[in-house]
């Protein structure tokens, strides 16, 4: 990203220095304390041979890479980066999660219109290894001729980052990550509290934990450093990041399906023991945070599995010798395996660096280790995709739904952060109809009364006052229609009161987003 004033110098230079490998860079800076997880971002300012090795070395875990902005052309012209796809491809081919990102031009086009090139450049998938696509905005360039605000009121420019999120979260089912620094948003938005629902992306170059902008109470990532080096290279910078929270956190931010493996010998999930402090082992009846694996393309038809809790991969420790254990930063040979499918539909996972199958020793009663050579009933899996749940982001404030109080109290959408009292089950009720299950108590949502009543979760079966069918709107959004009273569902006083079906026709109020992962 490219700062207004001194940064914009800054970014100049690095282009010359990425172009032509110019002289080395400065010293890397160090990492703020308390942030184990790093990672970088880069444009066109950092040229075509980005040393992503290097970067792998030096610990990076993720890259956000911009995609494209809007020139100042008399028609707008939508602008790729002309080095987006290599540099993607070089931070995927090392191992790190990666996320797009769009300069933002809000007094070119509308909000909309630019998400729409984002997406349009590089199209988000929920693998699993995707970041949320990400809106950069902040100081106009100078070269731009716009003021601080890019000549736009508050209010015009909050209508504007509106638009662009709400229409990322549309097409994407994910909320898109907004890059900017305190110092621009307070001043240019009219210090908004409304986009508290987007992770945030600071810049703020020190080793402090930066002020943040209006509406936030924690960032997500942190540029701490701009166009520093990387450790391990002689030539290559960019902007230094890190993420707030542990591997877990990371996983959740990049959504995309997750795997568990089901022993078929004693009917239990294969966990990371203790956080993947301990070795795997078949004992679990339930799949929670320990249970959860990424399935990784380690080349040549082989696989890694990087266990969710801790972002490490599985070995077969001591070439097989020992028991399998998530412990592991890098793929090397002895954490890929082969996925073998077997006549009765289960499978099975060949160790590549000792060609033995692996085990639920004793019938899962001890842990999993790559000893075998043929196939028994110890040796057979099944793979499970945990079910991901459903929150509904209200279009009246741009807040998550939530079963207040544990469930006890009712629906409000009142929600910055999509955690367990916002996460809900959309269970098929048949006839074209749904019924939202809240994962906080496991209970139904009801329109209280035939309607009459708001919405809270505290049925345990379904039945028609339970029942709700999907409205999609031409923009994307959809609408509840309530079972019980052929009435709409709405977030009352523009989210402010809680969730009732009242309502005879759709409006802002009654718009949501259907936001997955």
């Amino acid at each position: 990203m490219v700062r207004r004033g001194l940064a914009v110098l800054l970014g100049a230079a690095l282009g010359f220095m990425g172009l032509v490998g110019g002289a080395s860079p400065a010293r890397a800076l160090p990492t703020p304390s308390g942030y184990p997880i790093t990672g970088v971002d880069v444009s066109y300012f950092q040229g075509p041979s980005f040393d992503w090795a290097a970067a792998a070395r030096g610990g990076a875990r993720f890259a956000y890479i911009r995609v494209s902005e809007q020139d100042g052309r008399v028609v707008p012209h939508n602008n790729p980066d002309p080095f987006y796809a290599t540099n993607q491809a070089g931070a995927r081919a090392n191992g790190l999660y990666t996320g797009a990102y769009h300069r933002a031009r809000p007094d070119l086009s509308s909000g909309k219109q630019q998400a729409d090139v984002l997406l349009g450049f590089a199209p988000y998938v929920a693998d699993g290894r995707s970041l949320p696509p990400m809106l950069d905005i902040e100081w106009p360039r100078a070269d731009w001729g716009l003021n601080d605000c890019y000549n736009m009121t508050p209010a015009q420019l909050v209508a504007w980052i509106r638009d662009f999120v709400t229409e990322i979260a549309v097409r994407t089912g994910r909320p898109a990550m907004i890059y900017t620094n305190t110092n621009w948003w307070n001043p240019c938005t009219g210090s908004s509290a409304s986009f508290a629902a987007n992770p945030l992306f600071i810049a703020n170059y020190s080793q402090n934990p930066p002020p943040l902008p209006a509406g936030w109470t924690s960032f997500t990532m942190w540029q701490h450093a701009a166009g520093a080096a990387i450790p391990g290279s002689d030539y290559s910078s960019a902007d230094l990041d890190v993420f707030r929270g542990d591997h877990a956190a990371l996983a959740r931010l990049l959504g995309g399906p997750a795997t568990s493996l089901l022993a078929t010998v004693n009917n239990r999930y294969v966990t990371a023991e203790n956080s993947g402090a301990s070795a795997l082992i078949a004992n679990r009846t339930a799949i929670g945070a320990w249970e959860q694996f990424d399935q990784i393309d380690a080349g040549g038809g082989l696989v890694a599995f990087r266990a969710r809790i801790n972002g490490r991969y599985v070995t077969a420790e001591n070439a097989g010798v020992s028991p399998l254990i998530a412990n592991r930063t890098a793929v090397g040979a002895w954490e890929r395996f082969r996925i073998i499918t077997n006549t009765d539909g289960t499978v099975s996972l060949l160790a590549n660096v000792n060609n033995r199958y692996v085990t639920a020793e004793q019938a899962g009663t001890q842990p999993l280790i790559a000893n075998r050579t043929t196939v028994g009933p110890w040796e057979k899996f099944r793979a499970a995709t945990p079910p991901a749940p459903v929150h509904l982001l209200a279009g009246a404030n741009l807040r998550y739904v939530t079963a207040d109080g544990g469930g006890a109290s009712p629906l409000i959408a009142n929600g910055t952060t999509a955690g367990p009292a916002q996460q809900f089950d959309q269970i098929d009720a048949g006839g074209g109809l749904v019924a939202f299950r809240a994962r906080i108590n496991g209970r139904y949502v009801t329109a209280e009364n035939a309607g009459v009543s708001p919405l809270i979760a505290n049925r345990t079966v379904v039945g028609a006052w339970e029942r709700f069918r999907i409205i999609t709107n031409t923009d994307g959004t959809v609408s509840l229609l309530a079972n019980a009273n052929n009435r709409y569902v709405t977030a009352e006083q523009a989210g402010t009161q809680q969730l009732i079906a009242n309502r005879t026709t759709v409006g802002p109020w009654e718009r949501f987003v259907q936001m997955t992962g």
